[in-house]
């Protein structure tokens, strides 16, 4: 009877063994007491290098994810997504109802256009003074184009700004403003009460050089959750705006409601082409919060490569352990090719002992980052709180960087495999038997 030669073994054969070796050193090793605290070093060390790494990276970026995704959510619910401004960047725009259905026309994502005044003031009571924003928006249409009505705190509609307001000191009536909460705290003012907005502009007069004055009434509060919008924010009708800041007939801009607010530069550049011959150019969101996003972008960026690092240095350790597991059983390697098994199949067995480590600790990892992301997510945290006025802490699972990562985690534990894979593969099977029989 003829005996196959060593190479013509079946592949069948050699998957079996190289199963059984795998279990070996890597599960039955480990519960065996005498040699479970090397398959320690072995095998569990490297699985929680990798472990480790995951579920930082897991949760750090999903809490990532979550918070520029809150950001962004906050900008454009008080931001107007485009603004229509002058071309050369200064000076209003005439006013003109066609303009405004003119661009209600000229592009399918547009929702709504209303014109705006902006410019800086002073607020001031009896006792306190602050330098605010003072915007007015069309009230009737500012319903449609801003996000500011769903931030009020009290009447929750902005056509309160379209009439006079009493005062409760005196029952005369005035122009309505809505105040942003910080704003209100810190000038201790409370709806009804009487301010004046006072421009920082002198003009003549008949006793020289004053300031104009304008009483007001608090109508409303604004609650943004944002402390740059609720410490400096004046809201007033646009006609209110315009007779403060004497630019009866223009306007500084026209602000635009998207859609899709994400396609706020593409939009743009189409108005671009149909504004220029008025001299006139599309603003977008992202043009005013430019420095912002870079640097939420480089952020995440920053962080997420080194959070990786804590990967490869994990990975680092499957090395290792591997090559001193290759020194350590050079003769039982020697004795399995002695038997017909090939280098390529010894190589072939530690790539798929660090792909087992990776995989097993990318698993952990991703499980633990996922159950710490739910504490993160229902716990109360009274500084998370003040930040995120009053709701938990974001988060939002980027599921296709979670699994990128992961892939990620096995590709480099099988690098980090091939050194111990080269090693085992250069042993000499007649030196190594003969120097430890």
């Amino acid at each position: 009877m003829n005996t196959p030669e060593h190479g013509s073994r079946p592949s069948f054969f050699k998957g079996r063994a190289l199963r059984f070796l795998l279990f070996r050193y890597l599960i039955s090793s480990f519960l065996a007491k005498r040699s479970r605290s090397q398959a320690t070093i072995g095998v569990v060390l490297p699985v929680l290098g990798v472990a480790i790494g995951v579920a930082a990276f897991t949760v750090v970026l999903s809490v990532m994810t979550g918070f520029v995704t809150n950001m962004k959510g906050r900008l454009l619910g008080l931001e107007s997504h485009i603004e229509i401004v002058r071309a050369e960047g200064f000076g209003n725009i005439d006013a003109s109802g066609e303009l405004l259905e003119k661009l209600e026309r000229l592009d399918g994502n547009v929702v709504a256009a209303a014109p705006f005044q902006k410019g800086d003031a002073i607020l001031q009571t009896r006792s306190r003074a602050a330098t605010v924003l003072f915007i007015g928006i069309d009230p009737a249409r500012g319903k449609q184009s801003s996000g500011f009505e769903k931030f009020l705190t009290v009447e929750r509609d902005l056509l309160i700004l379209s009439k006079d307001a009493q005062s409760l000191e005196d029952g005369a009536s005035f122009p309505a403003v809505i105040l942003g909460r910080e704003l209100a705290s810190m000038l201790n003012v409370t709806l009804g009460d009487r301010v004046t907005l006072v421009s920082t502009t002198p003009e003549d007069g008949p006793g020289g050089l004053a300031p104009r004055q304008m009483p007001v009434v608090v109508v409303d509060i604004l609650a943004t959750g944002s402390p740059t919008h609720d410490a400096k924010l004046v809201l007033a009708s646009e006609a209110t705006a315009a007779a403060f800041l004497d630019i009866e007939g223009e306007w500084a801009g026209v602000q635009l409601r998207l859609k899709e607010p994400l396609d706020a530069e593409s939009v743009a550049k189409t108005l671009d082409v149909a504004l220029a011959a008025e001299g006139l150019r599309a603003k977008p969101w992202t043009e005013a919060n430019r420095t912002l996003l870079r640097a939420l972008k480089l952020e995440r960026w920053g962080m997420s490569f080194v959070l990786y690092m804590v990967i490869v240095v994990g990975c680092f350790s499957i090395t290792i352990t591997l090559v001193l597991a290759v020194k350590r059983k050079a003769r039982e390697m020697a004795i399995l090719r002695a038997v017909g098994f090939e280098k390529k199949d010894l190589g072939l067995l530690y790539l798929l002992e660090g792909f087992v480590i990776g995989a097993i600790g990318a698993g952990i990892g991703l499980a633990v980052g996922l159950g710490l992301l739910e504490v993160i997510r229902s716990a109360k945290f009274s500084f998370v709180n003040q930040v995120y006025a009053g709701k938990n802490i974001p988060v939002i699972v980027d599921w296709e960087s979670i699994v990128l990562v992961s892939v990620g985690s096995l590709v480099l534990a099988m690098i980090a495999a091939v050194w111990p894979a080269w090693e085992v593969m250069k042993i000499d099977v007649v030196e190594t038997l003969s120097d430890r029989a």
